[in-house]
């Protein structure tokens, strides 16, 4: 995932556009300020939170936005998109509420859904699940090229999900959970080239 690094005790101003949102994660506490104006007054920096050994996403911002971190001893990281996510290097991570996706003939992921790193399902039959496009994981991700990442798809029924592509997205190897509750596959998504992505079985 592509974010970026405020070493220790740095200060970051970054700009969120319309419609997108901002991650910020931090093991001591980080300040994350947004700049406001108000007529005949001048600027300031409001606090939205301190983020400490967790993970914050904003809401979505309705105008273009100016955001302040300022880190302490552990420096932080963020990231900016409509969902971004933060995993740094795989050595700590947030884990929020898995992604379960409603049974149905026809079932598809969000790229919102993909982000949560985990998606469930309680299908009633063998189900396909499509992924979202290769556009959509573009806009959410801010992904560069050869960036990756992990998720999960499991089922929760005896009842194989399998996943299929979507335009800008490919698959290699098996895309199917095993036929039994509790059946996991684990994937790699990678980014080739802009809105273009390849989904690799890996376990």
């Amino acid at each position: 995932m592509s974010y970026q690094v405020i070493f220790t005790q740095g200060t970051a101003v970054v700009t969120v556009p319309a419609g997108e949102k901002i991650a910020v994660q931090a093991f001591s506490p980080a300040s994350v300020f947004q700049l406001v104006g108000f007529p005949n007054f001048p600027d300031s920096q409001d606090l939205l939170t301190v983020v400490e050994n967790t993970t914050y996403v904003s809401p979505a911002f309705t105008n273009a936005t100016t955001v302040t971190i300022q880190a302490s001893a552990s420096g932080a990281y963020y990231a900016v998109g409509t969902a971004p996510t933060i995993s740094n290097n795989g050595n700590w991570q947030p884990q929020g509420a898995p992604a379960d996706i409603a049974d149905g003939a026809s079932m598809a992921a969000t790229a919102a859904n993909v982000l949560t790193s985990i998606i469930t399902a309680t299908p009633t039959a063998s189900r396909n699940i499509q992924l979202p496009t290769g556009a959509a994981l573009d806009l959410a991700t801010e992904f560069a090229v050869d960036e990756s990442f992990d998720f999960s798809v499991i089922t929760l029924a005896a009842f194989a999900l399998t996943l299929t592509v979507n335009t800008g997205v490919t698959i290699v190897g098996s895309a199917a959970t095993g036929a039994g509750a509790g059946a996991a596959a684990r994937f790699r998504l990678r980014k080739t080239a802009a809105s273009t992505f390849v989904v690799y079985r890996i376990m």
